[in-house]
């Protein structure tokens, strides 16, 4: 099998890479741009072929392919969409499936981006040219509720599944007197509520002591100079660590391994191109999949679709505060307890052997 990466889920193709050197009756090979390259720390470089764009790629020895990300350049794809059968996963259903318009809206709340975006428009023409995806043979989704949205729709239910990825690589309570709660991804306003956040920390008088990292990179100065202010603000009871470049694979399972709790402050609206998403049901965020893959309780917002999970959620910002200045190491142990049911549905041999029957049924698809 070939897996493409040409755009932007360096993480995601790494995980791909753990499940998929265990599958003796698949062979495989990862293409990627150069841009992707330098983030990728845990995939051998024999399995990695640099390629400029997908039109270079010669697929006539491969049985099938997985499209990792499609954004854009979607007409070079086409080549490909009529030689193999395709599995392309799709991280944002409104634009890249269902198809809705821009909003107006988002142009003007993303003038930073504003010229980047129009050029895809008017130079690239992604917004008729994204339709070339739907002659990829299948579509995979990377969670239930974005699958349950999809049947919803109707129209693409028949060709859509879902990739599950999801494994518990470790589940471990951390021995330490302090809590660390762990933010992952980058610390960005479009994406999370980090304004709420960033207003409510200098507010807390928590009962334990808190550690809260910052597992990301800082979206631009101003985030970077809010953050360094933080430290100065909150009780000697709080801790602050961020960083200011992106984060590698191993360092970051470093960090979220001696977090208790990993906070996931997701927005319930967001946009991609400009077209309007919802979190958790037309676009997935990348907490879930770092609760599971580390064992690990999130503490979400209460507008986000509960996953098959334990987790903690909160109504708004006084009720996060309420429960920050509240937690207990004693709280979180009974929480994990809790937890451990929905462990056995995430043994990675379980996912690993379902997923390598997807792949091998993908390559005998007509």
């Amino acid at each position: 099998d070939l897996f493409i990466e040409m755009e932007t889920h360096s993480a995601l193709l790494e995980q791909w890479y753990f499940l998929l050197k265990e599958m003796p009756s698949i062979e495989f090979e990862f293409f990627v741009h150069e841009k992707v390259l330098h983030k990728l720390s845990s995939i051998p470089k024999e399995k990695i072929t640099v390629v400029p764009s997908v039109s270079e790629i010669s697929f006539s020895d491969f049985d099938a392919v997985v499209i990792n990300t499609l954004h854009r350049n979607f007409e070079h794809y086409q080549t490909l969409f009529e030689q193999k059968p395709v599995l392309c996963l799709l991280h944002n259903l409104n634009f890249s499936l269902f198809f809705q318009s821009i909003s107006w809206r988002n142009v003007f709340k993303e003038k930073e981006r504003f010229t980047y975006f129009l050029k895809l428009y008017l130079k690239e023409k992604v917004g008729s040219h994204r339709k070339h995806i739907l002659k990829a043979k299948q579509f995979g989704v990377l969670s239930k509720s974005l699958h349950d949205e999809v049947i919803r729709n109707g129209k693409f239910a028949n060709r859509t599944e879902i990739i599950q990825m999801n494994y518990c690589q470790s589940n471990t309570f951390p021995a330490s007197e302090t809590i660390n709660i762990v933010m992952p991804g980058n610390v960005s306003n479009k994406r999370k509520d980090v304004a709420m956040l960033f207003s409510i920390l200098p507010k807390l008088a928590p009962k334990s002591k808190l550690h809260f990292t910052f597992l990301g990179k800082p979206e631009n100065d101003t985030v970077l100079q809010q953050l360094e202010a933080l430290k100065q603000k909150c009780s000697s009871q709080i801790e602050i660590t961020h960083y200011h470049r992106f984060i590698p694979w191993e360092e970051y399972s470093r960090v979220i391994a001696k977090a208790h709790l990993l906070l996931c402050p997701i927005k319930a609206q967001t946009s991609f191109y400009w077209v309007d998403e919802s979190y958790g049901t037309t676009k997935i965020s990348g907490s879930e999949a770092d609760c599971i893959h580390n064992g690990k309780i999130g503490l979400f917002p209460t507008s986000y679709p509960k996953m098959n999970w334990h987790n903690l959620y909160y109504e708004n910002a006084s009720d996060l505060e309420f429960i920050l200045n509240n937690l207990t190491n004693e709280q979180l142990a009974f929480e994990y307890e809790k937890l451990q049911p929905y462990l056995q549905q995430y043994t990675f041999e379980s996912v690993k052997t379902n997923l390598e029957n997807q792949l091998l049924a993908l390559a005998t698809t007509i």
